[in-house]
């Protein structure tokens, strides 16, 4: 083998880059604080760690879920307190309603706090949060949860029919807020006042009690409500669709033929098409389709004991599509005596109470669910972030041995280097 002088010097340069090449690394891992600079050091350590920053970006993420939840929770507690508040104060003034020797100037006077208390709690059941969304609408939050209704001059809920969940686990979601229906209206009622359904919302119930103290003491019309939701409308534009309405006294028979229209956008286009072709017909003085938040009612106008509604398919899917069954019937009640209509607010604020205690414990433990799960994703992140250091944090004594020893080696390969490049072979002949 022939030994020159180029190959003995190559191959002290090769040396000593290679030693430059591992303290350079050294020197690296030193200043980023990481053992694996590039996947390419460790390519099963750097897969880890990537699943390791995405599993804490995500508990992260679920810990700012549970602080918006809970914020809203918050805000929705305060609410109901209020609401609750309002509910005895209702109490305190039935009772005092009630007091025979009271003149009509007393009832009056209360008439004028029950008619505050109403707004006040129309504006708690449309309470919005810090973003401008209404707590109690669900999954419409940008809808107010309760309107006027300016036919009736009643409160009906127009909000969503899903609460929202924010996920605060992997597995795990908690519901936001509750639906205005279910805590203002949705509310068991054995009044004659009551709906088909035995309903009746809290609103209902504070006008009857302002409509008996102005002596306003009339009829309830009868009355029928669809329970579907009609948020997106309905499309009858290639299909036959018919149904008759009937009202009693009478009885009056209104034949409504939806075939062929336009596809309807909304709750109101279709009340709207209704209520022309009962007017058209000569109907609208006896029967009346009014929108009901998202639904759709029926009511015959004229008010009495005998007075009823009643809708009877002829074709199409009208009636199932709006929540009504065929041949559905509702009566209207007589007027109550102005006693017997407190003893009903009464007991209905009682039902309303309920509802609202309720919905406070439903609160509170979503409340004690958000602590529990916020402490576990807290020791999740600790622990994995714990995992993370291990895998790619650098062990500082460590790498500063290394380091020590590879720039004493690359010094010997440098001081080597010096001592034989002035080494030739003609220095020997």
């Amino acid at each position: 083998m022939r030994i020159s002088t180029a190959w003995s010097q190559q191959l002290s340069f090769n040396a000593m880059n290679s030693q430059q090449a591992k303290l350079a690394k050294v020197q690296q891992q030193l200043s980023s604080g990481l053992k694996i600079s590039a996947p390419a050091d460790d390519p099963a350590a750097a897969a880890r760690i990537l699943d390791l920053d995405k599993s804490i970006t995500k508990t992260e993420q679920y810990q700012n879920n549970i602080a918006a939840t809970r914020g809203r929770l918050s805000l929705e507690e305060s609410a109901l307190e209020a609401a609750n508040n309002i509910m005895y104060n209702a109490k305190d003034l039935t009772i005092q309603a009630k007091n025979g020797t009271l003149s009509s100037g007393d009832r009056q006077a209360i008439k004028l706090q029950v008619d505050q208390l109403l707004e006040e709690m129309a504006g708690i059941a449309n309470t919005k949060n810090a973003n401008g969304e209404y707590i109690f609408s669900g999954d419409l939050a940008t809808v107010p949860a309760f309107a006027k209704n300016a036919a009736t001059g009643e409160y009906v809920y127009q909000g969503g029919p899903q609460q929202r969940a924010l996920q605060i686990s992997p597995t795990r979601q908690v519901a936001d807020g509750d639906l205005g229906f279910n805590v203002f209206e949705n509310i068991d009622s054995s009044s004659p006042a009551a709906d088909e359904n035995g309903k009746r919302s809290v609103f209902n119930t504070l006008k009857a009690l302002s409509d008996g103290l102005n002596s306003t003491l009339n009829a309830n019309p009868g009355e029928i409500t669809g329970d579907r939701f009609l948020q997106y409308g309905l499309d009858y534009s290639a299909a036959t669709v018919q149904f008759d309405l009937v009202a009693n006294p009478g009885p009056v028979t209104a034949p409504i033929d939806l075939s062929g229209k336009p596809a309807f956008a909304g709750v109101e286009d279709v009340v709207t098409e209704i209520n022309a072709q009962l007017t058209a017909g000569g109907f609208n003085t006896d029967i009346q389709a009014r929108s009901n938040g998202n639904r759709i009612e029926f009511a015959s106008v004229a008010t009495g004991a005998t007075s009823s509604i009643q809708i009877n398919n002829t074709s199409g899917t009208f009636l199932t599509d709006a929540g009504f069954s065929n041949g559905q019937v509702k009566a209207g009640v007589g007027a109550q005596t102005f006693q017997n209509q407190l003893g009903d607010v009464l007991a209905d604020l009682d039902a309303a109470l309920g509802s609202i205690l309720n919905a406070r414990a439903s609160v509170g433990a979503r409340m004690n669910a958000l602590d529990s799960q916020e402490s576990q994703n807290e020791k999740y992140v600790i622990d994995t972030k714990s995992t993370l250091s291990d895998t790619q944090d650098l062990d500082y004594a460590e790498a500063l041995s290394k380091y020590q020893s590879q720039s004493t080696a690359l010094q010997a390969a440098q001081q080597t280097f010096i001592k034989i490049k002035d080494l030739s072979l003609f220095k020997y002949l």
